[in-house]
């Protein structure tokens, strides 16, 4: 009897735990970006990908980064108003320091090891329905 209790109660609170994912994960939809990249200052054929972002109510950011040329990276950042930083790949990889204005990204990218430089462009992707606001 104590153990049959003890289940029901235990399978409501993970009802709940899922509810309150649920919320969490309806307050913060995810958002898609088709972003060019250019070297800097001499531009060039720009590397393509697509990047979707989930903007989360106290300003971080998280996502993936997924270039035409295969595989999938992982993106931490965040926003401030209108300024926005991104690191893509992790320690090593692409850091996008940007605004955002009208749903568009635009800034400078550099390589944590390199001096590469570039151009960030990321362009949210018509109809989405979920742009996100600036701040």
């Amino acid at each position: 009897m104590i153990q049959r209790c003890f289940a029901r109660t235990l399978a409501a609170v993970a009802l709940l735990g899922l509810a309150a994912g649920a919320v969490v994960l309806a307050q913060a939809p995810v958002r898609h970006y088709y972003t060019e990249l250019y070297r800097y200052p001499q531009g060039g054929f720009p590397i393509s990908a697509d990047l979707d972002l989930t903007f989360r109510p106290d300003g971080s950011i998280v996502g993936y980064y997924r270039p035409t040329d295969g595989g999938l990276r992982p993106v931490i950042g965040s926003i401030s108003g209108t300024r926005l930083s991104l690191t893509i790949g992790g320690v090593g990889g692409l850091q996008i320091n940007g605004t955002m204005k009208g749903g568009k990204i635009e800034g400078r990218a550099f390589r944590s090891f390199g001096r590469e430089l570039y151009s960030f462009v990321g362009r949210p992707i018509p109809h989405d329905g979920a742009l996100p606001h600036e701040r």
